[in-house]
């Protein structure tokens, strides 16, 4: 018998290898894992295909031995192959992945040893008595339970603090007490702990937690027991996904909006999409919930592929919050040049009442360049394509230093320019948190301020003890980036400031209208979550543009049917497909050289193609790396689709040059 065997190596090709049948040992079946000797080493592969012979001339190998009781399901076989030809990634790549949390050492030891009973991972689940719903969540709950069964994709859309995850979690319950496996994707580490001690408390489940952050030992067990089906409820991040469950029921994507879940290092995949595949093989239901739904989920409603289930209140009959549009060039000029005189007056009436308020600013550290004045001369980083960004007295000798925000490269701050050699002419450029700081310690003296952002707040602890206190109203001003944002309940929260958001609003990419009215919406929503309906200044040069109108005139349907149709006649995602390849080298001459000659392969094989490029990217140096970028358009039905990928997966790139292809790129940078 000959096996073909997938291994976890970056080859994108399988090798044979033999395997004896006995009556004394079973045969490995498709999807096995086994033991093979590759190269003087000893790795783990997934036995893809099953031959009963093969006319080769080459010696091949017998495998070592069949990993007894550990095997993918057909599911997640079927899952792999699509997914690699989908996102154009070689099955051993998505092997890799999908093998992270398996250790034969820690099987070995708690699962072989015959003198001790087979250690296993479990969920603890105890149902409580049935919760209290809403009338809307009641009918959200229905609508879910009566396409739940087979394959669906349902849409909970609702609006902040509408009670999406009491509404999923309904489902979710009736899944396990069903016997099968749920699993729950959240777009950031530091939701799972929330998201668990709510589902505890309301419904009595308590779940493991899966991700990058987790022991390693921690993550064995828990690999082995959703295998073994020991483990019916995971909370996790991207990599829960690949876990390899034997029999998923529901799937749950919370945030489904978030970029978070496209994953861009390394492995180049969106895990929502392949969330989407892995339902499809499980024929079970799958949850995209969000406040601010992608573009692409809405539009497969439009198009009937998804089902929408709507939550337009709030749980407790609090009142979206009022939105109040300040026009930057109207203002004054005064001694506070970033906070509003309304902002102002805002603040100074929750600090009163003992209220807290939110400054909403997406830009990390002080500043995010510093310029010469006297020669224009900035300070860019060693590595990398982009200026510094000036960060406060911490790090370095705890003085003012410089940070790549892209490879961490950092120096301490000297108000010296290297180009004019002129002294004390630095000017900072784009304020970050640090810098809004500055100003609101002018303004309010006494008031009790937090800072938030990933700089500031690095580990997941400091995180913790930072929400707690924000709960508890132990700050007066949280002054946050974009950790703010995502699925936090503030029960103090009265008011919220976005500042800078025409930065968003300008940007060249595609979906910048998109991701700042998703950004505007889940910031605004923390605002008035208890009761008592909050307040939204939103500071802007740009007070007509159709995002700041949609949301100021809370006109959400309309923007989408707005957003859709400038897709759809500009002809961009989801209307066709977009593919990036990124060129990247240390030698810029060779990238470049490198980038042509696939550009022109490309051309003369695919010539209805749209193709853009090469050209330098516009982060043209990055960790030392030169970059290109080659940007393919082609039309969903087009018949060439399937080949082209076809032909990107068989690539081979030369030694000194690293190619990415990235299959509905979400970052164009």
């Amino acid at each position: 018998m000959i096996l073909e065997v997938f291994l976890p190596i970056p080859i994108n090709k399988s090798f044979y290898y033999k395997f004896k049948v006995s009556s004394k040992i079973k045969a490995p079946a498709l999807g096995a894992i086994v033991e093979v000797n590759f190269k003087n080493k000893i790795l783990i592969g997934l036995v893809w295909i099953i031959i009963p012979k093969i006319n080769v001339k080459m010696k091949i190998k017998e495998i070592n031995r069949s990993i007894t009781g550990v095997s993918f399901s057909n599911e997640t076989i079927k899952t792999m192959r699509f997914m690699s030809h989908y996102t154009c990634n070689p099955i051993p790549l998505l092997l890799k992945i999908f093998l992270s949390g398996f250790s034969i050492n820690y099987y070995q030891k708690n699962y072989t040893d015959s003198k001790k009973k087979a250690k296993e991972a479990f969920n603890k689940i105890f149902f409580k008595k049935r919760l209290l719903l809403t009338e809307e969540q009641t009918n959200a709950v229905n609508e879910i339970k009566m396409r739940n069964k087979g394959f669906n994709v349902v849409l909970l859309d609702g609006v902040t603090s509408s009670g999406k995850t009491r509404v999923y979690m309904h489902a979710i319950k009736e899944t396990l007490k069903r016997g099968f496996q749920c699993i729950i994707l959240v777009p950031e580490k530091i939701l799972t702990k929330q998201w668990i001690e709510e589902i505890s408390n309301d419904f009595g489940l308590l779940p493991e937690i899966y991700h990058s952050s987790i022991p390693q030992k921690k993550r064995n067990e828990i690999w082995l027991g959703v295998l073994k089906q020991k483990i019916s409820l995971v909370i996790g991040t991207r990599s829960a996904l690949f876990l390899p469950f034997k029999k998923i029921g529901l799937i749950v994507i919370d945030e489904e909006h978030d970029s978070s879940f496209k994953q861009e290092e390394g492995i180049i995949i969106n895990v929502r999409d392949m969330g989407v595949v892995r339902a499809k093989n499980s024929n079970c239901q799958i949850i995209l919930s969000s406040a601010t739904p992608s573009i692409e989920t809405v539009n497969n409603c439009v198009k009937n592929k998804y089902f929408r289930v709507s939550l337009k209140n709030r749980v407790k009959g609090s009142l979206l919050p009022n939105i109040k549009v300040v026009d930057l060039k109207s203002q004054k000029t005064k001694n506070n040049f970033w906070i509003s005189t309304e902002l102002e007056q805002e603040i100074k009436i929750n600090i009163a009442n003992k209220k807290q308020s939110l400054i909403f600013l997406n830009r990390r550290g002080y500043a995010s360049a510093v310029i010469c004045k006297n020669c224009g001369f900035t300070k860019f980083c060693k590595n990398c394509d982009v200026s510094l960004v000036l960060h406060k007295k911490k790090g370095i000798n705890k003085s003012d230093y410089l940070l790549c925000h892209h490879c961490n490269y950092n120096e301490v701050f000297e108000d010296y320019c290297d180009h004019c050699k002129k002294s004390g002419k630095f000017l900072t450029m784009i304020p970050g948190i640090e810098k809004i700081n500055e100003e609101v310690l002018k303004l309010f003296p006494k008031s009790r301020i937090c800072l938030a952002s990933s700089d500031i707040l690095k580990k997941e602890k400091d995180w913790e003890k930072t929400l707690n206190l924000i709960k508890n109203n132990k700050f007066d001003i949280i002054i946050g980036t974009q950790i703010t944002a995502k699925g936090h309940h503030f029960p103090s929260l009265k008011s919220v400031g976005i500042l800078n958001i025409d930065n968003l609003l300008n940007s060249f990419d595609l979906r910048s209208s998109e991701k700042a009215f998703q950004l505007i919406t889940q910031v605004s929503g923390r605002a008035g979550r208890e009761y008592e309906q909050g307040n939204v200044i939103i500071q802007t040069l740009q007070p007509n543009h159709p995002v700041i109108k949609a949301i100021s005139n809370s006109k959400k349907e309309e923007f989408l049917k707005w957003e859709i149709n400038q897709r759809k006649t500009s002809n961009q995602p989801p209307f066709s497909i977009l593919i990036a390849i990124i060129v990247t080298g240390p030698n810029n001459k060779h990238v470049e050289k490198e980038s042509l000659v696939l550009a022109n392969m490309i051309k003369k094989r695919f010539s209805n193609i749209t193709i853009y490029g090469p050209a330098p990217a516009l982060l043209n140096k990055l960790r030392r790396n030169f970059r290109w970028r080659i940007l393919l358009k082609i039309n969903k039905i087009d018949s060439s689709l399937d080949q082209l990928k076809t032909f990107l997966l068989k690539i081979v790139s030369p030694k000194d040059v690293n190619l990415k292809i990235d299959v509905d790129p979400l970052t164009f940078f």
